[in-house]
């Protein structure tokens, strides 16, 4: 889908003139759209202002024998291939209330969008998207892929990687981390092919949100992204969202139960039925965390929090940001939500704890009824203290920027009971920094302008503009229509809650033993 383009264009000044060692893309004139890549050429479509190529395998299909095994480099192709309509979804189960994308288990394309090329490389932003690794498409706010194209004069990529079961079951030979795998395949691919497309594959930022932010920190981890990644933006992750080897056995077992077949014939079901199977463990939003990476031993050797505490993403800028009211959208999504968490913290830390936990939340916003309350705390279980934790643990080896997001979410009136739900809610900065959404209010319309540049500047090598993390002064940026500003550790009594404590990342509802 496209979306409304800008009007704005980055000054010249912005644009890189650095010398790199890979060739940039040919001198052409506007309105031609083929590019060589390494496996073929591409047309893509000119609109303009932007190029735009749509649909380019990154990887073989994923299919048959190749089902559950690490991707495969795609096959050459003579002639021109067609790139201008994307690749169809990853099989993917649909969440309530959403349409059902064209989805297919042939999966792993790429998608680009450029300047006019005049023989410079500019920086690229690489787009992971989120969806519990469950649902979503490399386009999901990404569109064609153009705001930040015009207004900052960036390449920008996006691409689909394996979701829900076919994405990371584990039945051995590292096919608890295919989608994982996929995703590296998809940064290969952008080393080896981007300068044609103008981009410059020595200034990469890597930017996700939910589970691609979650994605994010566990790229940032593995030692198969190194070279790969130069800058990152995390938008609601963290870096503890990964399955132990007795969560993943657990999961696979009751998968295979469902489906009905030993894990030697899990390559010969159709895709359809794999997912058919997933969504009789759960559906909607409490399906979201039951599918995840593995720590496997090789792809990710533990938790990603500790090996980027450890030094693997050093001399790696992040950009770590999260929202004011985590919880809310998933209360919309499911009535059950927040009362979940006075039994979540309980089975984690013990009835005690779990009561003194609900009382510093009630001593730092008193005003919070037992819902907001709900919310609150398991809004820092999954993202508020997780992606702390990973600002605390990069601070140490790179600077990190940290921020909240306190605004509307886009397209919702924020008068209503829904609007004020979902204010600050999961996911709610995602189409306000891609200005994916037509805004009305003159005051979100400039925030979300706000974010733009922030996310755009940041990808460009240059600072968001506010002092760094740190852990003495934990400089925070609250972002908010007509009322943003930073502060120095927010909400510090809610954050000081959580310290001491580690626990596994698993799901806020009972499913039949898995956690």
């Amino acid at each position: 889908m496209l979306h409304g383009r800008m009007p704005l264009r980055a000054p010249a000044a912005r644009a890189s003139r650095r010398s790199s060692p890979y060739p940039g893309p040919p001198a052409m004139k506007v309105g031609v759209t083929n590019v060589v890549t390494r496996a073929g050429t591409v047309r893509g479509v000119d609109l303009g202002d932007v190029l735009s190529w749509q649909g380019i395998p990154y990887a073989a299909p994923p299919v048959g024998e190749l089902r559950l095994r690490p991707p495969q480099p795609p096959a050459p192709w003579r002639g021109v291939r067609d790139a201008t309509e994307p690749g169809k979804a990853a099989m993917q189960s649909v969440l309530p209330g959403l349409p059902a994308p064209v989805m297919d288990e042939d999966c792993l394309y790429v998608n680009v969008a450029a300047p006019p090329p005049d023989g410079r490389l500019r920086p690229v932003l690489v787009w992971v998207h989120g969806g519990g690794y469950l649902t979503g498409s490399g386009v999901d706010m990404y569109g064609d892929g153009g705001n930040f194209v015009r207004s900052h004069d960036l390449v920008v990529v996006s691409f689909n990687y394996r979701l829900g079961s076919l994405g990371f079951l584990d039945i051995g030979d590292s096919s608890g981390v295919s989608g994982l795998l996929d995703q590296v395949q998809a940064l290969r691919w952008v080393r080896e092919n981007i300068a044609v497309f103008g981009g410059d594959p020595e200034r990469v930022t890597l930017y996700g949100l939910s589970a691609g932010a979650k994605s994010v920190a566990n790229l940032l981890a593995t030692p198969l992204t190194r070279g790969l990644i130069h800058r990152a933006a995390s938008s609601s992750g963290g870096g503890d969202h990964v399955a132990t080897e007795a969560q993943a056995k657990a999961v696979a077992g009751r998968f295979l139960r469902e489906l009905g077949v030993g894990a030697d014939r899990v390559r010969e079901v159709p895709a359809a039925e794999m997912v058919a199977a997933q969504d009789a463990i759960a559906t909607g939003v409490r399906a979201l965390w039951v599918w995840r990476p593995v720590i496997d031993g090789t792809v990710l050797s533990g938790r990603p929090i500790d090996a980027i505490a450890a030094g693997a993403a050093a001399g790696i800028p992040l950009l770590a940001q999260t929202c004011g009211n985590e919880g809310g959208t998933f209360q919309m999504m499911d009535g059950s939500t927040a009362a979940q968490a006075p039994r979540v913290l309980a089975e984690l830390f013990g009835a005690e704890e779990a009561d003194t936990m609900l009382a510093a939340y009630r001593e730092s916003r008193p005003e919070l009824d037992d819902t907001a309350l709900g919310l609150a705390v398991l809004g820092d279980e999954r993202y508020g203290i997780p992606t702390t934790r990973l600002a605390e643990a990069q601070a140490r080896h790179a600077p990190v920027w940290r921020s909240r997001y306190d605004g509307p979410f886009a397209g919702v009136p924020a008068t209503t009971h829904l609007g004020r739900l979902l204010r600050g809610g999961h996911g709610a900065d995602g189409p306000m920094i891609w200005r994916s959404v037509p805004l009305t209010d003159a005051a979100d319309r400039a925030l979300s302008a706000e974010l733009h540049d922030t996310w755009g500047r940041f990808a460009l090598g240059d600072t968001p503009g506010w002092t760094p993390y740190d852990t003495g002064h934990r400089q925070t940026m609250i972002f908010d229509s007509g009322r943003s500003r930073v502060e120095p550790d927010p909400r510090p009594i809610e954050r000081r809650a959580w310290d001491g404590r580690t626990w596994p990342s698993g799901t806020w509802w009972h499913l039949d033993g898995l956690t």
